[in-house]
């Protein structure tokens, strides 16, 4: 933690299955986000993207994250985006019974775009299809601060590859060099 909050270094984290990985960025990242908060103002700007390989991962760490923003005090927002996020509350996608938000998340891509939660969870494939669309340009914005590749050992050759260059596109859309960001 103190790497990533005092010495503005990024990390790479391995260790075993349930050892405590995920707290070892989640916790100072919120931390980072919550400190930078004026008031009780919130900035609406994508500060943190969090990459997965598999939309499973990310449901997995829904819960989490909201606890995390919760027990911090502060406004945080925070979103899954990918090919299951649905346009709208008319979208077919979108079902009150079934879908139950997290009181810190947002749930449509409209809600995504015209608020912009501060943390961002998506794919390399969702990602791509962002970079290109007019109507997602908004997200990329100089405010991001955090980029989490979870799960990095899946991305080996060409993956890897498309991987880094994908991350690559994200910086100049954000303006940003790698070394303006904590990985």
């Amino acid at each position: 933690w103190k790497t990533l909050l005092n010495y503005n270094k990024s990390i790479v984290v391995t260790s075993g299955t349930g050892s405590g990985k995920t707290e070892c960025f989640m916790v100072p990242l919120v931390h980072d986000l919550t400190k930078n908060q004026n008031g009780d103002s919130r900035k609406q700007a994508v500060e943190a993207l969090f990459l997965y390989p598999l939309n499973a991962l990310m449901e997995d760490q829904k819960q989490r994250m909201d606890n995390y923003i919760a027990f911090s005090g502060k406004d945080l927002k925070f979103a899954v985006y990918n090919g299951n996020t649905p346009e709208d509350e008319n979208s077919p996608k979108y079902d009150n019974n079934i879908i139950k938000p997290y009181q810190n998340e947002m749930l449509t891509r409209r809600e995504i775009r015209e608020q912009k939660p501060n943390i961002l969870f998506t794919n390399p494939s969702m990602l791509e299809y962002m970079l290109l669309r007019k109507v997602d340009s908004e997200l990329f914005t100089n405010e991001l601060k955090w980029i989490v590749i979870d799960e990095t050992h899946t991305y080996k050759g060409s993956a890897g590859a498309e991987l880094a260059m994908l991350i690559r596109r994200v910086l100049k859309a954000c303006g940003k060099s790698a070394n303006d960001i904590k990985f």
